[in-house]
Order: structure tokens, then C-alpha cells, then sequence
């Protein structure tokens, strides 16, 4: 009899506490902040150094000029981001020559500390080049090539209450053409190295 009646009162204390439990549980997910990815832009410019370089070539000529990015994307995690960018790098050569360089990239942006602005990069994805050769030997007629990029970058990033935040940030982009066939000879491994600062504008 007593095994019964203890029985019963399990059951019963059981049913009691269930609704509290659901109940609890609820409040927890009303309360837990839920993830809000939330599409963002960044429009910048600064200045950027190019260096093209090769197997045989000896020289090394840099070159110094501006930049013109914009890059886009949307959170995935609270401290990720994907993204696709587009760089413009016009050169004048010291000849008069002018060079266009246009990166096409996607990659990711990851935020160490979620209380702090700072943030690291990687792309990858195409670059499209004109008058390249002229890095190597002036008055080639005009050739359009393409090239395999790669990119890496960090920088900081101030939030404001707004949707308007501003950013500072520096990156090293490289674009792989293979070989260059000049009016003299072939170029092997032709690299192009680009090192750019700047700051822009950041609209979430």
C-alpha cells in the first residue's frame, strides 16, 4: 500500500513539474538572443604599391598609385562573414604606359574577438589585366590578360549606432599569369604583388 501511494505521489509531483519545466524552457529561448545576419557594404579607396616580377626578371620596379574597392556580404556566424570584392588598381608607368588591374574576388572575414573592430581576410578568385607587358618591356601593343588572384588582408572596423561605421584596413593581393610571351623573349612565372592602405565606409 505505502509502494502505491508513494508511487502515486511520484506521478503526481511529476505532472506538476513538467509544466514548469516547459515553461522554463521557454523563457530561455524568449530571452536568448537569437543570430540576425544582416547584409553589409564597404566602399574605400586608398593607396597601393605594385611590384611585377618574373623567373629571369632582375629589376625590381615598384610602383605607386591609388586604389579604388568595394566589397559586399553578409554574416554567417557572429564573428564570420562572406563576401565578394571588387579592386581597381590603375598604374601609370614612369614611360607614360598605364596599366589596369581589376581584382574579382570572394572570401571570408573573420572577427577574432566580437567586442573589438578587428578582422583578417581571405580572397580568391580572378584578376583581369591591360598592358601588363609594359611592366617588362614598354610600347607592347595593348593585351587584355587574366590571371589567377589571391588575397589576404586585415583591419578595424568602427561601429557607430547608426547603419554608417568607418574602417581602416591594408591587404596584399597577388595575381598569377603563368608565362608572357614579350616581343624578345617569354616572361616565366609572371607575378604581380600588390600592397594597399586605405579607409572607407561601412553601411550595415
Amino acid at each position: 500500500m505505502r509502494h502505491r501511494i508513494g508511487a502515486a505521489l511520484f506521478v503526481a509531483s511529476v505532472l506538476w513539474l513538467i509544466p514548469a519545466v516547459a515553461a522554463a524552457q521557454n523563457s530561455v529561448i524568449a530571452t536568448s538572443p537569437a543570430f540576425n545576419s544582416k547584409p553589409w557594404i564597404v566602399v574605400s579607396g586608398g593607396s597601393t604599391t605594385m611590384l611585377g616580377d618574373c623567373d629571369q626578371c632582375e629589376n625590381e620596379n615598384y610602383l605607386h598609385g591609388g586604389h579604388a574597392r568595394i566589397t559586399a556580404g553578409a554574416s554567417i556566424k557572429e564573428r564570420t562573414d562572406l563576401g565578394a570584392q571588387v579592386l581597381w588598381v590603375p598604374q601609370t608607368l614612369t614611360t607614360g604606359d598605364k596599366i589596369k588591374v581589376i581584382f574579382v574576388m570572394g572570401g571570408a572575414q573573420f572577427r577574432p574577438w566580437k567586442s573589438k573592430g578587428f578582422f583578417l581576410t581571405a580572397e580568391s578568385g580572378m584578376a583581369f589585366l591591360r598592358n601588363w607587358l609594359d611592366v617588362f618591356e614598354p610600347q607592347n601593343p595593348p593585351i587584355r590578360s587574366k590571371a589567377f588572384a589571391l588575397g589576404i588582408g586585415a583591419g578595424w572596423e568602427w561601429r557607430t549606432r547608426t547603419h554608417f561605421g568607418l574602417q581602416i584596413s591594408g591587404s596584399h593581393d597577388v595575381a598569377a599569369l603563368g608565362d608572357l610571351q614579350t616581343s624578345i623573349t617569354t616572361a616565366q612565372n609572371v607575378v604581380g604583388n600588390f600592397w594597399s592602405v586605405g579607409a572607407g565606409i561601412v553601411i550595415r
